[in-house]
């Protein structure tokens, strides 16, 4: 098998509406690594829910191709809806029925044999956190709660891959610290996870692997540690040095070293700018000035200034 579970390839969707067009998605070629956390991040708008409803076989694309755990997702797309957990945004759940209820009306839709249904019910609501309440009214769940009840309906055909559409949207700070949990005990037992959401300060930090998506089309994408490499290397790198001795002395010889565009004296330490990473030259010179070094670190871009930079600036494949 593939190490991706999905690719695309020039896929595109656009609805006819008023006498005229909107291309929603745009010629998209797209992959996800097997095993990944993905963020599919992007302003609300931007083409994501269309891009996941045609990965799940929901919607026929307009022109393009993709897979989705090798199969085809027009000619294949009912193989593709058996083996995918989706969590659509706004997920509808039975409020008059019980959390068992609602999952055991959803397991029959799913054709699960009816043998099979209770164990597979009973260890998902566990691994949600909800066995306890599986007999209370939906009526009477919280958000998080129900959002997890939705994680439970996605997990029932113990997918290899789990796909969420603004999984965090609505959700307190107890509920989102409980998700992101979930989605990281998810992962390490081996499926993939995507999420997609325009709350990047939710789940960003999850993510291993992102695509970052406007107006229809994926402006960059890659693993994170490659873009943060890249953006360093391109803007250059923050590096923040504390020592003991004369700073001053330090200070003057350090501008004099290649690539280093400018240093600024702090409190304790120096703060450089520079062009690529030298913090093994750093430490040479402390030792031949004799002042010592305390700690040095790179201060790194995160992935808001990755999303910031790429989303405003565009950008290319990673």
């Amino acid at each position: 098998m593939s190490e991706y579970v999905i690719e695309t390839y020039g896929l595109t969707k656009i609805y006819r509406s008023g006498g005229g067009t909107v291309v929603a998605v745009d010629r998209l070629d797209f992959k996800v690594e097997k095993s990944s956390i993905f963020g599919l991040l992007g302003p609300n708008g931007a083409g994501k829910t269309t891009l996941l409803m045609m990965l799940t076989g929901l919607i026929l694309p307009t022109s393009g191709s993709g897979k989705v755990l090798g199969y085809d997702i027009v000619r294949e797309s009912r193989e593709v809806r058996r083996m995918v957990g989706f969590l659509p945004e706004g997920f509808g759940l039975y409020e008059h029925l019980t959390a068992e209820q609602n999952l055991e009306y959803i397991a029959a839709l799913n054709d699960i044999p009816k043998p099979e249904r209770r164990k597979r019910i009973e260890d998902i609501l566990a691994i949600v956190g909800l066995y306890e309440v599986k007999d209370r009214r939906v009526s009477g769940f919280s958000r998080g709660m129900k959002q997890r009840l939705g994680i439970a309906q996605a997990l029932l055909k113990d997918p290899e891959l789990l796909i969420m559409d603004e999984p965090t949207a609505g959700l307190d700070p107890e509920g989102s610290k409980t998700f992101k949990d979930l989605v990281s005990k998810l992962n390490s037992e081996g499926r993939t996870i995507v999420l997609s959401t325009h709350l990047l300060f939710e789940v960003g930090p999850l993510c291993s692997s992102i695509a970052i998506m406007n107006r229809g089309r994926i402006v960059v994408q890659g693993r994170v540690r490659d873009l943060v490499s890249k953006l360093m290397s391109e803007e250059g790198y923050k590096i923040y040095v504390e020592v003991r001795g004369d700073s001053g002395r330090f200070a003057s010889a350090l501008m004099g070293m290649d690539g280093v565009r400018g240093v600024r004296m702090g409190l304790d330490g120096l703060y450089i700018d520079s062009t690529k990473d030298i913090r093994v030259d750093i430490v040479k010179i402390a030792s031949e000035l004799s002042i010592e070094v305390s700690s040095i670190r790179v201060e790194e871009p995160s992935l808001e200034d990755l999303f910031m930079r790429y989303y405003r600036g565009g950008g290319v494949d990673a």
